[in-house]
């Protein structure tokens, strides 16, 4: 029996020593195998990537970190209309035309920097000097244990979009112009009447009378709005700046808007600070801005509220400041504030509040063309600041 037992050990001993021999290179088979799998894989994820690069009708553009291309897909070559050796290590915002290389300039920075870029608006141009409106997107990944950085760019032909949008401006242009003659007469003839220069009116002539003057009068404005818009899109605005004295402008806004102020009993505080007397800007656009903010106020607060317009310099900066105690901007649609026709959900079902959604848009196209920022602050329910700076 004893012997029995000690074969039975030596057998277990003798598997044990065989198996302990031959797991790792079981392991390391296994092991290899699952490695040429993953390497296969990957190489066919490349493959598949590459020709989806290739492919695609994008064109994409692989940028190093300083903004030239190192790799393009066809659809590149084609809107450059180039080989690739004509691109290959060119900077790619050198393909930016003239007249946006104060713009491209920026991009290019914020490119190098690693900031992401989302659909900026700006013309190329090819090889056979065609120049196209693109929406321009960069993506920028930093490598793995390196400062460097690897950007995707993509372009998304909008020339005809932009073209389209041209024609419309124009035409809204013209139409406006023509119809600011034949407005600007009737109301001439309609002040005629309100000072009985053609004879008394009786009670009911007279609200008649008042209700088209008022009709008239937001017509006049809305025909110089769309005027506005379209001349600073088809880049016919003209600027002249000169030293201003942007109390005198906002008191003679104020006297403009006494009435309004008066029916819905508004409390006007002005803290002007003794300061922006002088200040460089075109006094004409800057009218229209603070004329805008007022009025926005005034239609955007409940009767008995405040409108507070105050002046700071700071920094060699120059800030208008219009505080309202009105309904406030919903937080969700903020980012919208400036947009084309936008107005806020919680003001559309104002009977008062006849707005074409244009006002904030020119203001912050004006204060832009003349070199300043304008930013906001909003509680809805609480009132609305806004900031114009210079």
């Amino acid at each position: 029996m004893l012997y029995l037992l000690i074969a039975i050990l030596v057998v277990l001993l003798a598997l044990y020593f065989a198996y302990s021999k031959l797991w790792p290179a079981h392991i390391q088979a296994q092991a290899d195998d699952l490695n040429r799998q993953e390497i296969k894989g990957l190489f066919l994820s490349r493959e598949q990537f590459r020709k989806l690069f290739e492919e695609a009708p994008i064109p994409y553009f692989i940028l190093n970190n300083k903004c030239e291309i190192t790799d393009l897909n066809k659809a590149g070559l084609r809107f450059f209309h180039v080989q690739p050796e004509e691109v290959i290590l060119k900077n790619f915002f050198s393909f930016v035309a003239e007249e946006d290389a104060e713009y491209a300039s920026y991009l290019a920075s914020s490119c190098m920097s690693g900031a992401p870029l989302d659909k900026k608006e700006i013309r190329m141009i090819s090889k056979k000097g065609e120049k196209r409106w693109v929406q321009l997107s960069v993506l920028g990944i930093t490598e793995p244990n390196s400062r460097s950085i690897t950007s995707l760019a993509t372009v998304f032909d909008i020339t005809d979009q932009k073209n389209l949008d041209q024609a419309k401006t124009e035409f809204v242009s013209l139409a406006s112009h023509q119809l600011r003659t034949p407005l600007a007469s009737i109301k001439w003839y309609l002040e005629m009447f309100a000072h009985s220069a053609t004879g008394e009116l009786n009670a009911k002539q007279t609200e008649y009378l008042k209700v088209l003057s008022g009709v008239t009068a937001d017509m006049i404005d809305l025909v110089d709005t769309l005027l506005n818009v379209s001349r600073i899109e088809i880049g016919k605005i003209s600027i002249e700046t000169k030293p201003t004295n942007v109390q005198e402008v906002t008191d003679s806004i104020l006297v403009e808007l006494a009435t309004q102020i008066d029916k819905k009993k508004m409390v006007i505080v002005k803290q002007y600070n003794g300061i922006l007397t002088e200040m460089k800007s075109d006094p004409r656009l800057l009218r229209i801005v603070i004329h805008n903010l007022f009025t926005n106020a005034i239609k955007y607060t409940p009767e008995g509220g405040t409108v507070t317009v105050q002046f700071e310099e700071t920094g060699g900066r120059s800030e208008i400041m219009v505080t309202d105690t009105g309904y406030g901007i919903p937080l969700a649609q903020q980012d919208k504030i400036f947009t084309k026709m936008f107005r806020a959900d919680n003001v559309k079902d104002i009977s008062s509040s006849q707005s074409t959604g244009l006002g904030l848009y020119l203001v912050k196209s004006l204060v832009e063309a003349m070199g300043g920022t304008i930013g906001f602050r909003s509680v809805e329910g609480k009132g609305t600041s806004f900031m114009v700076t210079f």
